[in-house]
């Protein structure tokens, strides 16, 4: 099951960087017709969500500094070009998050994807660490890719692949 949720993993990661090919820094952070998730700002909030993937892997944090407050959820992105890292920065760390991620998650112990999520509120809708761990590298960052995908055609730019 592991390799699946890891390849998984690795097409939304190739995903993220065809979606934003070529855009430049200020296309970065539009906000067309009313769309305020711009790539800047999630494919931000995909390292820092992680970032935490991590720590349930038993990984120590390695975000950037600021970028818990940048990217957070709940928050309000602007189109201030100035207020996030560059793209390649940000690709940079989500390949980081995803490299140490797909090896935590290849060399975890199975027993460990059983135990009870951590988190009681969340154990609602995750019962167990291993369904975190899935809904993370799987669902939820395609989700986000999804409002990238989404963003693109209100842009005027269509689709990234071709399809």
């Amino acid at each position: 099951m592991r390799d699946y949720v890891a390849f998984v993993y690795g097409f939304n990661l190739a995903y993220a960087e065809t979606l934003v090919k070529g855009l430049s820094a200020d296309q970065m952070v539009e906000q067309p017709s009313g769309v305020i998730n711009h790539p800047a700002w999630s494919l931000g909030h995909l390292v820092v969500s992680a970032n935490h993937l991590g720590s349930m892997l038993g990984l120590k944090s390695s975000l950037p500094e600021g970028w818990d407050k940048t990217f957070a959820t709940g928050g309000t992105p602007t189109s201030d070009v100035s207020a996030y890292p560059a793209k390649d920065e940000i690709l940079s760390a989500l390949k980081e998050q995803h490299s140490r991620n797909t090896d935590a998650l290849k060399n975890a112990e199975p027993e460990s994807w059983a135990q009870s999520h951590p988190d009681e509120k969340m154990r609602t809708y995750f019962p167990t660490v291993g369904d975190m761990i899935t809904f993370m590298m799987t669902a939820h960052e395609m989700d986000h890719l999804g409002q990238i995908a989404a963003w693109r055609r209100a842009m005027g730019l269509g689709s990234a692949t071709g399809a």
